[in-house]
């Protein structure tokens, strides 16, 4: 089929196409280009026109917990230490139909706001099937959490085999939940069967301060885990200590990296680690602002992730750029950088940068439509932060998975 439309955003980095098309064949982008030029090269192909549309890539959101359901409002914390506990109790009331019925909601939410790729961290094991049932592309990551010194107690979950869209990883916790035993295990399991890897990672100066074997509020999550904190090993910073270990590299992906300093981000650099940035969760937990230009500026890859509902209202990345730009624009971020993170960004920091994130021939079709902005300053990318809600059309892999019953198409 040919697909035109008003506007196309190709890449966040690129200026829209003005009365564009996109030909599509077997599932991938053919062409790009004039959609008047395109119809009469490709004059058998079905026309679908899009009025007062915007196509662009599918939206990536590279960190999420969907088995969680909304408790945003039940367990506000000014601190890290104090919503965890909070939340580890609130978990004891929980049951896997509800984990089921969460993640079965929130798979919804995320397509009909137009994310194509998630990347999903399991504990209870309710999300993979429904991720796999939904259309939606996906890597799930199997989360450990294990301070445990023997390796024959160590409990690493076995996976199933990537299918077209779904792939497994492993997430091992953090630095401050994960012994050094077990994440060697995990590291060298990994590597075997060649699977990505997704970790908390400097999210909280509490973290640093327990590695620094400093007095830290994560000693009263210890005491209640009935952990050691002797056993920690000692570091400089959470990177510093994931270096040594040989886990960062570009198949790892550090969540958070709120107290990243200049070392840390040479570290990060050198390495090729991809990070994945929650602006909003940051924010509810009090742990700080990640210094996201100072990424940027090092040519460091970074995508947009929303957390959980237990720290953010939505899983609506939308929300979550907006928000994104509010905190750094100050410091020189634009709303290009914003849409290239939730885009072509987060699909770099999941290896998924040949096939998505962006629209070119060759490429998968991971695609959506949005309404196009009513108010027009000039500028399509400001435009779509200010506005955008949801999507009009989600297609993944040359399948439309989701299409808004008002949105009407000739």
């Amino acid at each position: 089929m040919i697909i035109q439309s008003d506007r196309i955003i190709t890449a966040a980095d690129r200026a829209p196409l003005t009365d564009g098309a996109i030909v599509i064949r077997y599932g991938r982008i053919h062409a790009v280009g004039n959609a008047a030029r395109l119809k009469r090269l490709y004059s058998g192909h079905r026309i679908v026109r899009l009025e007062r549309a915007v196509i662009m890539p599918g939206l990536v959101n590279v960190h999420a917990h969907l088995e969680l359901p909304h408790m945003y409002d039940e367990i506000p914390s000014l601190n890290y230490t104090d919503w965890v506990l909070r939340l580890l109790a609130r978990k004891k009331h929980l049951t896997n139909k509800d984990y089921s019925a969460a993640a079965r909601a929130n798979i919804t939410a995320l397509i009909r706001s137009g994310t194509t790729m998630v990347a999903d961290i399991t504990t209870h094991g309710c999300s993979p099937l429904l991720l796999c049932q939904s259309g939606i592309r996906a890597i799930i990551f199997h989360e450990i959490i294990s301070m445990l010194d023997d390796r024959s107690t160590l409990v690493i979950p076995r996976l199933r085999p990537a299918s077209r869209l779904v792939q497994y990883g492993y997430s091992p916790h953090s630095p401050h939940t994960v012994s050094e035993m077990a994440l060697k295990e995990i590291l060298r399991i990994s590597n075997k069967l060649k699977l990505r890897l997704s970790m908390h990672v400097a999210e909280t100066r509490e973290e640093t301060l327990l590695l620094q074997k400093k007095k830290s509020s994560l000693e009263r999550l210890y005491a209640a885990a009935r952990w050691d904190t002797n056993k920690l090993t000692e570091a400089r910073s959470s990177f510093a200590y994931l270096l040594r270990l040989g886990l960062l590299g570009p198949s790892f992906l550090a969540v958070h990296a709120v107290q990243a300093d200049t070392k840390d981000i040479a570290i990060i650099k050198r390495t090729r680690t991809g990070v994945a940035h929650c602006p909003r969760s940051n924010h509810e937990l009090g742990v700080g602002t990640m210094p996201l230009k100072a990424f940027l500026d090092a040519h460091i890859s970074v995508g947009l992730g929303t957390d959980s509902l237990a720290s953010v209202p939505t899983l609506n990345l939308w929300d979550e750029m907006r928000y994104a730009y509010r905190v750094h624009r100050r410091s020189g971020v634009s709303p290009q950088d914003i849409l290239h993170m939730a885009t072509i960004g987060g699909a770099r920091v999941l290896g998924m940068d040949r096939d998505i994130g962006s629209i070119a021939p060759g490429k998968q079709t991971d695609i959506i439509v949005v309404p196009l902005p009513r108010n027009n300053t000039g500028d399509l990318y400001s435009d779509l932060l200010r506005e955008t809600k949801t999507c009009m059309m989600n297609m993944v892999n040359g399948r439309v998975i989701y299409r808004n019953t008002k949105f009407a198409a000739r």
